[in-house]
């Protein structure tokens, strides 16, 4: 495996935003609360001990998560290390995706792992436990029901509605047999739909399968798995609930922060409403807000005045849900957290949170971008050496590589830019001359020079077309080769799922990774595999 290690602006593909946060986070200070390295860090976790958490109701909640299945020595461990003042969380969270769905899903667990190792060898006096927060209560069934494997989609079909993680398993073993027969029957493709299998036979939710398959997947690596959708959980949290509800906090904060970020070229990243929770009620999760006096249930006849709604809070705390505003103050109230790992869109709404942690008196984590990988498998270096396609190469647009292409292999030189300069030249020698004799004429040849240089353009366009209709199949070969590594003119991790590298793969490429994916770099990473 070689890595090669690529700066961010170099991708065409990432947002302003993301490479903005990534190369320039030192001119966004008044929006975090600690720079993204180690020296961020270290501070942090001095800053968190004034912080403190109900550890002990989190380890309780965690061991009965854990209760009825089996944890890696180094699970158990790190649970029940929680307890203790010097255990510090490292954490990355995302939607329930189908089976993981892209790339990145895998990318920011392995940067999450990596960094909560890399500190525990730096400062061996703390404990630091590697947390994913899977987002069961997310009701946004259509960006998680998909998977891509091997260019083919996998889709989850069926009805249901509300919160994702309480979604019955009806309909999955079709998708974990279209899994299987996607990958094949070889060793590593039969170890990997045995964990999909063993998760659905013992799973009564969506949320025990997603739990039971990532357990299965990163145990070794002591990664903890937290469902954050506990009755228990949310009592604790009902006082921030209660004063979001009540006093309307965040909506002000976040406009006003956006304002702010807005200078930098940030768009918001998240409409904050007057309330920024949901109200679950059976299968379904709709928006609390305020009007008439009354607070309301959206699409339901449900109202409640303050004393009954905060009757249900404190009685039901399980019916209320934080929204993406809110969902953050959430994880750092629970949590003794120091970071969040997550993506560029990710970190761009919390770069909109720091003002409102502050109103609610929770901790601001250290922001930190989760690293990026383009997978290169073999069959693809085979294509890129074959048609002289460099890394540099694969980065441009597709019509310039092929320009590239063209002038690298063809030995005749379809470009005419020489002699469109020297046509420049001589009309602008005519027109100094048409000058003397009538000063009206020059612009007259000026133009009627740039006409000519139309025509030459036109000419080379003719030339490159003539020229890749002898190449066709190669050009072809090109165009196939760009679609691969970005699909859509996107990035590969955000469509192509990480099993389909992982089944190909004779070494324990998820090991390599987790060794090789630092987040506290700043590169843009490419594994040829």
């Amino acid at each position: 495996m070689h890595i090669s290690k690529v700066s961010f602006d170099k991708i065409q593909a990432l947002s302003h935003k993301d490479v903005f946060y990534q190369q320039h986070y030192q001119v966004l200070k008044d929006f975090i609360a600690f720079e993204p390295t180690m020296e961020g860090l270290e501070q942090a976790i001095a800053a968190r001990q004034k912080y403190p958490v109900d550890r002990t109701l989190l380890v309780n909640v965690l061991a009965s998560h854990y209760e009825n299945y089996k944890t890696s020595e180094k699970q158990y461990h790190n649970i029940y290390k929680l307890k203790e003042d010097n255990t510090y969380t490292i954490v990355t969270a995302h939607q329930p995706s189908l089976a993981g769905g892209p790339g990145y899903y895998f990318y920011k667990i392995f940067s999450t792992i990596h960094l909560a190792a890399k500190l525990s060898a730096k400062y061996p006096e703390y404990h630091f436990v590697p947390v994913f927060i899977s987002g069961s209560e997310d009701h946004d069934f259509d960006e998680v029901k998909s998977l891509q494997l091997f260019g083919k989609t996998i889709t989850w079909d069926t009805i249901q509605s509300g919160s994702v993680g309480r979604f019955n398993i009806n309909g999955l073993d079709q998708v974990t047999n279209q899994i299987a027969e996607i990958l094949g029957t070889g060793k590593k493709a039969q170890e990997i739909s045995q964990i999909f299998t063993s998760a659905l036979d013992n799973a009564q939710s969506y949320n025990d399968f997603v739990f039971l398959w990532l357990n299965d997947f990163f145990k070794d690596n002591g990664l903890i798995v937290l469902n954050m959708d506990d009755a228990r959980l949310k009592k604790s949290f009902a006082p921030i609930l209660h004063r979001e509800i009540t006093q309307k906090i965040s909506e002000n904060l976040v406009h006003q922060t956006q304002e702010q970020l807005s200078k930098f070229g940030f768009k918001p990243q998240a409409f904050a409403r007057d309330i920024n929770v949901f109200y679950i009620d059976g299968a379904s999760r709709e928006r609390l807000y305020f009007e008439d006096g009354l607070y309301k249930i959206n699409n339901t006849n449900l109202s409640f005045d303050e004393s009954q709604i905060v009757q249900i809070l404190d009685q039901h705390p399980e019916k209320f849900s934080p929204n993406v505003v809110t969902r953050p103050l959430y994880e750092e109230w629970i949590l003794p957290n120091l970071a969040y790992i997550g993506g560029g869109g990710e970190l761009a709404y919390w770069l909109e949170r720091k003002s409102q942690f502050e109103a609610f008196g929770i901790f601001f984590p250290v922001l930190i971008r989760r690293n990026s990988v383009m997978m290169i498998p073999k069959s693809v270096q085979k294509l890129m050496a074959k048609l002289q396609i460099t890394e540099d190469d694969i980065l441009l647009d597709e019509e310039k590589i092929i320009t590239r292409y063209l002038e690298r292999t063809s030995s005749e030189n379809f470009h005419l830019d020489v002699e469109n300069s020297k046509l420049t030249e001589i009309f602008h020698i005519i027109a100094e001359k048409a000058k003397h004799i009538d000063a009206s004429l020059e612009n007259f040849v000026i133009g009627e020079g740039h006409k000519v240089s139309k025509t030459l353009e036109s000419i080379e366009g003719r030339l490159k077309r003539s020229l890749k209709q002898k190449e066709e199949t190669n050009i072809n070969q090109i165009r196939t080769l760009k679609g691969k590594l970005f699909p859509n003119h996107g990035l590969q991790e955000r469509t192509d799922s990480y099993l389909q590298y992982l089944v190909s793969e004779d070494t324990d490429l998820t090991e390599a990774l987790i060794q090789i994916l630092d987040p506290l770099e700043k590169e843009f990473l490419f594994v040829y595999l």
